[in-house]
């Protein structure tokens, strides 16, 4: 027969044949919960610092990108630089455009990278601190290693024509 409503005082309906969660049935679901994310949490934390890397080496790839089609379209060279943790800007990409013999900051196109990634200078073998692009096109070829923890992950390979390959 199922539960019975009674009335035990004027003002209170209880059931009474009411049915509930003890306490060590919540505490063993809570552990399970508990359990579960302490398992889960460094899949999640490589998952994260895969996804910062990628999208760091999204960046520097388009600035490069981007300072080729500029210099190409308006026939002046351009340069994107790339500052590193002993930079006044650290873990910045600037792109930069040659203005009267001198180059200067494109407004709104100086980019940050997440605090957890690292560009590599001029300490790596072959790898750029700036790269400038000529009226035609050509570039400085090398690389851009973008790193956690001084361990390579990321590389952005420059070719003399300005193409550019991620890795």
């Amino acid at each position: 027969m199922g539960p019975q409503l009674t009335r035990k005082s004027r003002s209170a309906l209880r059931w009474t044949d009411a049915r509930g969660f003890s306490t060590t049935e919540l505490l063993v679901v809570m552990a399970l919960l508990a359990l579960a994310m302490v398992v889960s949490i460094p899949a999640l934390k490589d998952f994260y610092l895969q996804s910062q890397v990628s999208a760091s080496v999204s960046t520097v790839e388009i600035m490069f990108q981007r300072a080729r089609m500029s210099a190409l379209k308006e026939k002046i060279p351009y340069r994107v630089l790339i500052h590193d943790q002993s930079a006044a800007t650290p873990n910045t990409i600037e792109l930069q455009r040659n203005a009267s013999g001198s180059f200067i900051t494109v407004s709104g196109e100086v980019h940050a990278l997440p605090p957890t990634i690292r560009i590599l200078g001029s300490g790596s073998t072959n790898s750029l601190d700036s790269m400038t692009v000529n009226g035609r096109g050509e570039c400085t070829s090398g690389n851009v290693y973008v790193t956690h923890d001084g361990t390579n992950i990321g590389v952005v390979e420059i070719a003399s024509t300005c193409f550019t390959t991620a890795s």
